[in-house]
């Protein structure tokens, strides 16, 4: 079968011409759009400066009108804020106006400014005496900003002070300052399902002490899952597998002679945590005090090590009140698709431990309570953002 070659040169000029036009639309919508906002909308122009409209300046003194107005120009270019922009007397001529000093401007002299200046030359009081007078204008309200004039006899010596003049009436603006605080804190979904993990100090207080007896150093790690009550609160419930290590050391009679010996005690136990979780959102980052009570379960038996060896290798374990309670605090922060969290957790059991058949410290059983402090790293996601409990439940039922 033969293929059809059809016109490819044809096809290829037709393809380039479509995306030439496409390309000089994308580029012509921006820069529309910065030109309208610009000259019209803001007062700025592209380099981000406000555009102040120079008049030209009211009474009979020529020269020193046309040296005052170039001394402004360049006293506003030199603020570095502000581009000036002069209006010439043939503008004033074809708009029919009066130059305005004392009053604001019209916009059609003023086209796209954000700012005007106007003013006048006058004579003084005493002989030889003139003074300079100007206006600062808000073009958004044509509203006067700051006005103030300068007295002189020496042309010279105004031509030194009239930066000093346009400097202070331009301090007089007030600039509203935004902040950008980056993109704002996604707030929790109704289900959130996480996963964490990190070290858990331990410490071991025999019935009776006064301080622990014992401590050691554990990991742990599990799952979390927590519902969104409202924007200020959510329930939370954990599985967390631990663990415990209790060793004892002290001197032991064999033979004749005191020997120092290590007895260890190790265990596994599931931990049911279920809490109440306070998030407060502090820009980017959540922070949520929490606490709540949490129930145990031990798995298997307690593996027992003597360093003198003698007994079994294992012992029977259980929990007097597998009950406790725990609090902490919690901070997690927008990464990838979830949050990356992290905490520090106290928790205390409510009963004891007790370890039967221990014979060689020549006790029925041993019994101690036990305390922690945990710090994890865990990350979570989310889903159903944005319903609220009451949403999903009605969708439920």
């Amino acid at each position: 079968m033969k293929k059809k070659r059809g016109s490819f040169p044809l096809r290829a000029a037709f393809l380039c011409a479509l995306f030439g036009v496409l390309g000089l639309f994308v580029c012509s919508v921006p820069l529309y759009a910065q030109t309208a906002a610009a000259e019209e909308g803001w007062g700025l122009d592209y380099e981000g400066k406000a555009i102040v409209a120079v008049l030209p300046l009211a009474g009979d003194e020529t020269e020193m009108i046309r040296r005052f107005r170039n001394g402004t120009m360049e006293a506003v270019a030199a603020l570095q804020k502000y581009t000036p922009r002069e209006v010439g007397l043939s503008a004033v001529v074809m708009a029919e106006v009066e130059i305005p000093t004392d009053m604001p401007p019209v916009r059609s002299l003023a086209i796209g400014a954000r700012y005007a200046l106007t003013g006048g030359v006058y004579a003084g009081n005493r002989p030889g005496e003139h003074y300079l007078q100007l206006w600062l204008w808000d073009m958004a309200g044509s509203t006067m900003i700051y006005t103030d004039d300068l007295v002189y006899d020496d042309i010279e010596g105004a031509m030194e002070s009239l930066p000093g003049l346009v400097e202070w009436l331009f301090s007089h603006i007030r600039e509203v300052v935004i902040t950008e605080t980056g993109p704002a804190a996604k707030p929790d979904p109704l289900f959130t399902l996480g996963v964490r993990f990190g070290p858990v100090p331990r410490w071991y207080i025999v019935p009776g002490e006064v301080s622990s007896g014992a401590s050691a150093l554990n990991l742990e790690g599990g799952i979390s899952g927590a519902v969104r009550i409202n924007s200020l609160f959510s329930a939370q419930a954990e599985i967390i597998m631990t663990g415990d290590t209790v060793v004892y050391r002290g001197a032991a009679l064999v033979g004749k002679q005191y020997i120092l010996a290590n007895e260890r005690f190790s265990n596994v136990s599931l931990m049911f945590p279920f809490l109440c979780k306070v998030n407060v959102w502090t820009g980017p980052v959540r922070l949520s005090p929490l606490a709540g009570f949490y129930f145990t379960a031990p798995l298997g038996r307690a593996r027992y090590n003597y360093s003198l060896g003698g007994g079994n290798n294992s012992r029977s374990w259980s929990f007097s009140v597998p009950m406790g309670f725990t609090a902490g605090l919690e901070g997690a922060v927008q990464y990838g698709p979830g949050r990356i969290f992290g905490g520090i957790r106290y928790a205390g059991d409510f009963g004891i431990v007790r370890i039967t058949g221990v014979n060689v410290r020549s006790l029925p059983d041993l019994s101690f309570r036990r305390h922690a402090v945990s710090l994890y790293l865990g990350y979570e996601f989310g889903f159903l953002d944005g319903k609220k409990i009451e949403t999903f439940l009605g969708e439920l039922f």
